[in-house]
């Protein structure tokens, strides 16, 4: 009984060292079919091809090859599953040729099918003309439109002492309303500029602008202080409220209220002196990023002075200074996040403040939901910025 079972596994053996390379083999050298019917629709920046397939048992799939405004070839595929191509990456509204090839398995290619697209107007051109830089506290800040939610990157450029333009700040987003800032800056004029580009390195005009930093510094954080009001609500599991201007972003320290399901929820504490408010910058509980109980919708009150009527919990006396929401970059829904959504949140979520609104020392932080719809919020730190001289 060993012989036999000796003799068929060195039948087995043998077989299997007679067996063909593992992969995909070249079956044949017939060419697959070309493509029919194809019809454009064009987009900005590109266009879409629909298309009827061949009849080839053995397609793989379909790809496009076309050349972007700079002259480099690109190509898109689409599998066999698919009678759909996007086309993206012009730069203009030129009228371009595409060639359409059918691919089978063992890589034979049909007969070209030639068709023309003409993109309309390429993202890249619709965001720069919506651009804008104006004088901002400490800086210069940037403002622009995005209604494609298009991947495209904000350049901002300052003159250096040698007359060049060169980048300071570059900000990837696909915000609808975008925001960039470039700020460190002391309060003599300077000459800046700005453009958008995409990731096929098309670029819209650049604007130029001469503008004029306002005073700004960081409020030290080491004079700020807790004030207790009715109302408030009290910290919970060891989270108190001073975590908040501790100098530390951490998902383990930080500011948290109890499950009380009171809304709204708020907390009062004191600047250490009057300043006219430039911007705040609010940091989630990272690791919990748009979720759990981080502030989606919150307000900040001030007030100069902690009047009879303010210490008995009144909010007579206090002037709102902020109606704030938290924004998804990636506008993903609950539970998805993104890699811009995740620095987004590192960078701090920033806030600015007209710089009509009155000086102000005391704080109430008013916050009216957050994330999971819970009965709680917390958050890891505070900055505050402005004038205090």
């Amino acid at each position: 009984m060993k012989k036999y079972i000796y003799i068929l596994l060195v039948a087995v053996w043998a077989f299997a060292c007679d067996e063909e390379p593992i992969g995909q083999q070249p079956t044949d050298a017939i060419a697959p079919g070309p493509v029919s019917n194809i019809t454009v629709e064009n987009i900005p920046g590109g266009a879409i091809l629909t298309y009827d397939l061949p009849d080839d048992e053995d397609l793989l799939y379909v790809k496009a090859v076309y050349t972007l405004s700079d002259g480099l070839e690109s190509e898109v595929r689409a599998s066999l599953y698919s009678d759909t191509l996007k086309i993206e990456g012009f730069g203009d509204t030129l009228t371009h040729e595409v060639s359409v090839v059918a691919v089978d398995r063992s890589r034979n290619e049909s007969e070209k099918v030639y068709t023309t697209v003409e993109p309309l107007t390429p993202p890249v051109h619709i965001v720069g003309e919506t651009l804008n830089m104006v004088t901002d506290f400490g800086g210069v800040s940037a403002f622009w439109q995005n209604t494609l939610r298009a991947e495209v990157s904000v350049v901002m450029l300052m003159e250096d002492n040698n007359g060049e333009y060169v980048p300071v700040n570059t900000v990837y987003s696909t915000m609808e309303d975008g925001v960039g800032s470039y700020r460190g800056l002391d309060t003599i004029p300077g000459n800046f500029a700005i453009y958008v580009q995409d990731r096929w390195a098309n670029q819209s005009e650049i604007k130029y602008y001469s503008l004029t930093p306002l005073y700004e510094t960081q409020l030290d954080r080491l004079k700020f202080s807790e004030v207790i009001l009715p109302g408030d609500e009290p910290a919970a599991y060891g989270w108190i409220l001073p975590n908040l201007w501790d100098g530390t972003v951490s998902k383990n320290s930080g500011f948290h209220t109890g499950s009380t399901g009171n809304w709204p929820q708020y907390v009062t504490f004191d600047l250490g002196v009057n300043a006219q408010l430039s911007r705040m910058k609010v940091f989630q509980r990272t690791g919990y990023e748009y979720r759990h109980g981080n502030p989606r919708s919150y307000e900040v009150w001030g007030c100069t002075e902690l009047t009879s009527d303010i210490l008995t919990g009144s909010w007579d006396g206090w002037t709102k200074l902020l109606d704030c929401e938290s924004i998804k970059p990636s506008g993903l829904p609950l539970g998805s996040t993104s890699a811009e959504d995740i620095a987004w949140v590192a960078a701090g979520e920033e806030f600015i403040f007209s710089p009509t609104l009155p000086r102000t020392r005391y704080i109430r932080f008013k916050v009216t939901r957050n994330w999971s719809d819970g009965s709680f919020f917390h958050l890891t730190e505070l900055e505050f910025y402005g004038d205090n001289r």
